[in-house]
């Protein structure tokens, strides 16, 4: 009877214990699970600013940091101006590319043009989207701050500046054309200044006399 108590008290003490051991290990397992693979992304637009109206190309970089092997699917790049409405996001199909660990996958997308009806003024992050497969497990992680694309907003200052240029170019060309008259006007007077009197008028005279 004993014994029988024994064990029973031994069962009823070490079912708690297991399942605060299993809960103390638990976020250990979740943690080395989510991290079998770290992902960084690089890249850089072709010019340092835009115009609206302009085309921008972007040269991406896929990094495994390891420690496992990925399996690249595509990646999304979505613009400043991304809206579900009007676009604004290009994705690239990586083929189920193999990517080892301290490799990296590169692509370029090329002819993306700025709208010019407000929506891009100033620019912004481009955000990169990267899914990727481990065994049968699909991962997608966002990378919101990985490229930076500026946009040069049209303002009343950049106008001004731009019709100044046009007013000095225009003053340069008349004091140059009035310079010109001038010398000309200079010139015909000093060589009509200059012209010898006319010898017919004055043997007309003699004739008459």
């Amino acid at each position: 009877m004993y014994t029988h108590i024994g064990g029973y008290l031994e069962k009823k003490t070490l079912l708690p214990l297991l399942i605060i051991l299993m809960a103390a290990f638990m976020p250990m397992l979740i943690q080395k699970a989510e991290c079998v693979a770290v992902i960084e992304v690089y890249g850089y637009t072709d010019k340092l600013q835009y115009m609206p109206g302009e085309t921008v190309t972007i040269n991406l970089w896929v990094y495994n940091k390891g420690p496992d092997e990925i399996v690249l699917k595509n990646v999304t790049v979505q613009l400043p101006w991304y809206s579900p409405v009007w676009g604004g996001n290009y994705t690239v199909d990586a083929q189920n590319y193999v990517l080892p660990k301290g490799q990296s996958w590169n692509t370029t997308i090329r002819d993306i043009e700025i709208p010019q009806d407000g929506r891009a003024d100033g620019g912004g992050n481009i955000k990169v989207i990267v899914v990727y497969a481990i065994g049968s497990t699909i991962y997608t992680p966002e990378f919101k701050n990985a490229i930076h694309l500026s946009v040069i907003e049209p303002s009343y200052t950049y106008t001004s500046m731009e019709n100044m240029d046009k007013l000095l170019t225009l003053l340069t060309v008349l004091t140059v054309l009035v310079v010109v008259c001038t010398i000309i006007v200079a010139a015909v007077i000093f060589l009509s200044s200059r012209r010898p009197k006319a010898i017919w008028v004055e043997e007309e005279k003699e004739k008459s006399e």
